[in-house]
């Protein structure tokens, strides 16, 4: 069978509940010919700004506890097969936004509570959307325009691994918007995303969120705070490619490339990526800030009750209900990327420090680097430091080991993994993961 996406027929695989109402190009000219004949779009031409998009939360993994395992005993060989299936499970989806990013989601209709969002689904039962629960009055100092604000999430379901996985942006408007509106203005900046890869420019943000608003029916100017842009960029990564590790590589032409997931299964501390420091390195979307401001959120403790809509989670009610009988377990994480900045001869490394919430200064800097002929090697310590301190530090302390690296921060455990220690060849296939784990692996 062609796995098909976004036929109406199929759209009971994700939840009998759910009623198609139309498609995105459709949603687009009604909202367009809704803001312009009640003088919004005339009334923001007159006094433009107010519009900002941020980061509200870091990516969750919403998983079956058979899942959580794999990733908590650092199974590589599973682990790698939950990428490839994800892969698959996701290709049509995500092929479909790269070739018609304008026509590729549909407006839907959640029976329980009568909301809209929108959604992408395939034959299969995979499928992806964007929801805004409420939008609220705000006063930010940084963006006195800007009146209220649209929590908008992104979710992303893979029907054989039974992972979900969402993140939520921020919207802000100097206007008073319908929630339908910022999850349109979310699917468009997703496929536009994802149709321009990971090779994107983190100075084409603005660009790509003003285009969507504006192929939503709103002539909107959007900013991004420059303190923002490295957790945006990092949760763009995520939404392109989710933990299909695979596209990443194939999408990325540099000679290295580096993939680091952070997981916190403490149950105590938010942890804050801070600073980072580059050597021959870089990040998609090439913006060479060394701050990333990147916020973990801690370990739900063991025995919670997940809540209907699923984990403390704002998601739609009937996403929600079907995503309570799949998955059991809940963590947030970070997804960062690197590859080297020069590719000529030259292998790369990277260091950065994460801090704890409870205690001030609590926390550990870690560093890594990929040389061009040599073992991968990593070092850390349960101290914070600058990084680029540390990285120099780094070079003579270098660990070439796939076991675990460890270290303790207030009696906390940090267990540091890298899948393969072979350097750089000839052909340009050198392409790792490392991965951090914070806190009790068993929570």
């Amino acid at each position: 069978m062609t796995n098909r996406v976004n036929h109406r027929d199929d759209l009971i695989k994700v939840n009998s509940n759910l009623k198609f109402i139309r498609s995105i190009d459709e949603s687009c000219k009604f909202y367009r010919s809704l803001h312009d004949s009640s003088g919004l779009n005339s009334q923001l031409n007159q006094s433009p700004g107010g519009f900002s998009l941020s980061v509200s939360s870091q990516p969750q993994l919403l998983t079956p506890n058979s899942v959580k395992k794999i990733y908590q005993s650092n199974n590589w060989k599973e682990i790698k097969k939950l990428q490839d299936q994800s892969d698959n499970d996701l290709n049509a989806i995500y092929t479909n936004f790269r070739n018609h990013p304008n026509n590729c989601w549909n407006e839907v209709e959640d029976d329980t509570t009568g909301e809209h969002y929108f959604m992408s689904w395939d034959v299969k039962g995979n499928y992806v959307w964007t929801y805004c629960a409420s939008v609220n009055t705000i006063n930010d100092p940084f963006n006195p325009q800007g009146k209220f604000s649209g929590i908008t999430q992104y979710g992303v379901f893979s029907k054989t691994t039974s992972i979900c996985g969402i993140h939520s942006y921020n919207l802000t408007t100097p206007t008073l918007l319908v929630e339908s509106v910022f999850s349109l203005i979310l699917s468009n900046f997703i496929s536009k995303l994802v149709k321009q890869g990971i090779n994107f420019l983190s100075s084409s943000l603005v660009s790509l969120i003003s285009e969507a608003a504006a192929d939503a029916g709103l002539d909107a100017v959007f900013t991004i705070a420059s303190a923002a842009l490295g957790f945006i960029c990092s949760c763009v990564v995520f939404a392109i490619v989710f933990i299909g590790i695979s596209y990443l590589w194939n999408f990325l032409n540099k000679r290295f490339q580096i993939c680091v997931s952070i997981y916190n299964w403490d149950t105590v501390n938010d942890c804050l990526i801070t600073k980072q420091s580059l050597s021959n390195a870089i990040n998609p979307g090439q913006d060479l800030s060394t701050n990333l401001s990147i916020k973990i959120n801690k370990q739900l403790p063991a025995g919670s009750t997940p809540s209907i809509p699923g984990f403390g989670l704002t998601l739609p009610p009937d996403i929600g209900q079907m995503l309570i009988k799949t998955t059991e377990s809940v963590v947030a994480y970070a997804f960062i990327v690197y590859e080297n900045l020069q590719t000529f001869l030259q292998g790369c490394s990277f260091s950065f420090s994460i801090n704890f919430s409870s205690k001030q200064n609590s926390g550990f800097t870690y560093a890594f680097q990929c040389p061009w002929v040599a073992s991968n090697g990593h070092y850390i310590e349960n101290t914070i430091q600058d990084p680029s301190s540390f990285l120099k530090k780094a070079r003579s302390n270098w660990v070439s080991s796939t076991n675990a690296l460890t270290t303790n921060v207030e009696y906390i455990p940090i267990n540091c993994f890298i899948d393969s220690l072979t350097g750089g060849d000839a052909d340009g296939s050198d392409n790792y993961q490392v991965v951090i784990h914070i806190g009790n692996q068993t929570n």
